[in-house]
């Protein structure tokens, strides 16, 4: 026969449990989290360009080497090497509303896990980069 006092704390330790994973759940953690990190089309890459205008809390960044963008690169876009790009991520608001891209996905792939294991809210990689963007009659910069 099972002692009943063993069986009180069982049933105590158990609910206090349940309680402890139920109330951890309600006051936030990963159900709660509301970044977006994700990879998205050229197309959808540049509605969000136009969408967001001149906001000055949207960037495009472009990872790649400064040679690569200087022979074709999205409208407004900035160069950030991706070889370099942890020196310059304490400059970058980690609420802001990123697009990124490199030459096909590869670059830009590592960088937004490093943007999303910083904490960034809101990072968009553009699937097929560049080569993507211009195969889709995107309007591209080369200077």
């Amino acid at each position: 026969m099972v002692d009943p006092h063993f069986s009180f704390v069982l049933l105590l330790a158990v609910g206090s449990i349940i309680a402890v994973v139920l109330i951890g759940g309600c006051l936030g953690g990963p159900a709660s989290d509301d970044r977006i990190i994700r990879t998205i089309t050229p197309a959808e890459a540049s509605g969000l360009v136009e969408e967001a205008g001149q906001d000055p809390k949207f960037v495009v960044i472009d990872v790649r080497r400064p040679d690569e963008f200087a022979r074709g690169h999205i409208p407004g876009a900035i160069n950030i090497n991706s070889a370099q790009f942890s020196e310059h991520m304490g400059s970058l608001d980690p609420d802001g509303r990123y697009v990124i891209c490199c030459q096909r996905g590869g670059r830009s792939a590592g960088v937004r896990e490093m943007m999303r294991e910083a904490g960034f809210r809101e990072v968009y990689e553009i699937g097929g980069g560049m080569s993507a963007w211009e195969a889709a009659g995107l309007p591209v910069v080369r200077d």
